[in-house]
């Protein structure tokens, strides 16, 4: 009886060979590669960066002066000022540690929900498995704005409430994708031999499921990361997002409609804000997808 080579069980060895392949994949994609350069790097600028500019140009994120408002880029303001003659480089910088922290908690928190839901929900079966896929088809089914704008008309949305609310609902379809995997992995001859050898449900879920939905759980957080921003700015646009004056890039953008006007650089930085660094998570996990794909070895 031969086997399907893409059914056969993935070992330490070759799951170390998986990983240094896609690796090496990845090392060859110069658009991911790219695309993951320009997330470091806005990621280091906001995180670092605020004191230094803080520091350079004397500038503060709240501070405000009437009469610099609606000034262009110039070598005082280099992204010119806001309504407020607040200065917008510095608070891009601060807006994108929260936008970038919305981004990188949510989904890391989303993708841990969705990998324990999904792989207890895939390898327990029966009533378990009955009442995860009741949840999971009835969240599914009400859009996630929705259900967002009611918890932020009863909880006022700080930084770290919205996190919350957005790990609470983005774990959906991580969980999906790996119930659907791991039922096809229970039945491999790898994980019948190890329960014959007398291994609990705990050590077959973590040390043989695990390992091998992780590659597809990495691939939906990141592409996830890019979803939650826009997420977050869509709140934001309806006014339900951070409030101001804490800046998100979300109700930067929001803010500049009104202003449009007067200054065209008030929307301009903060749109260009979003659209890379979605754009580049969409990116990213997209290389990300090719490089573990098994079948891209083969060919």
């Amino acid at each position: 009886m031969t086997t399907d080579p893409q059914s056969r069980p993935m070992n330490i060895s070759s799951r170390s060979t998986l990983w240094g392949s896609a690796l090496r994949r990845l090392l060859r994609d110069r658009l991911t590669l790219l695309a993951a350069s320009v997330l470091f790097f806005l990621t280091f600028v906001c995180v670092l960066g605020p004191p230094v500019v803080e520091n350079v140009l004397k500038v503060d994120v709240e501070s405000t002066s009437v009469r610099d408002r609606y000034q262009p880029p110039s070598t005082e303001h280099p992204f010119g000022t806001d309504h407020l003659g607040r200065d917008l480089l510095i608070r891009l910088l601060f807006g994108g540690r929260i936008s970038l922290a919305v981004a990188y908690v949510a989904s890391t928190v989303s993708m841990s929900i969705g990998v324990m839901v999904g792989i207890l929900a895939g390898f327990v079966g029966g009533v378990v498995d009955d009442l995860i896929l009741w949840l999971i088809t009835t969240l599914s089914s009400i859009p996630a704005l929705f259900l967002l704008i009611i918890a932020t008309v009863i909880w006022s949305p700080s930084a770290e409430t919205l996190i919350l609310f957005l790990a609470g609902l983005g774990w959906i379809e991580t969980a999906r994708l790996i119930r659907g995997q791991t039922i096809t992995l229970k039945h491999q001859e790898y994980v019948l031999a190890a329960r014959a050898l007398g291994s609990t449900r705990l050590r077959l879920m973590v040390r043989h499921i695990l390992p091998n939905v992780l590659s597809i759980a990495i691939i939906s957080m990141t592409i996830n990361a890019g979803a939650l921003i826009l997420l977050e700015s869509g709140l934001s646009f309806l006014g339900l997002g951070v409030q101001p004056p804490t800046p998100t890039w979300g109700n930067m953008l929001t803010e500049a409609r009104s202003y449009f006007d007067r200054g065209i650089h008030l929307v301009f930085f903060p749109g260009i804000a979003i659209t890379v660094t979605v754009l580049c998570f969409f990116l990213f996990g997209d290389g990300l997808r090719d490089a573990l794909d098994p079948r891209q070895a083969r060919r």
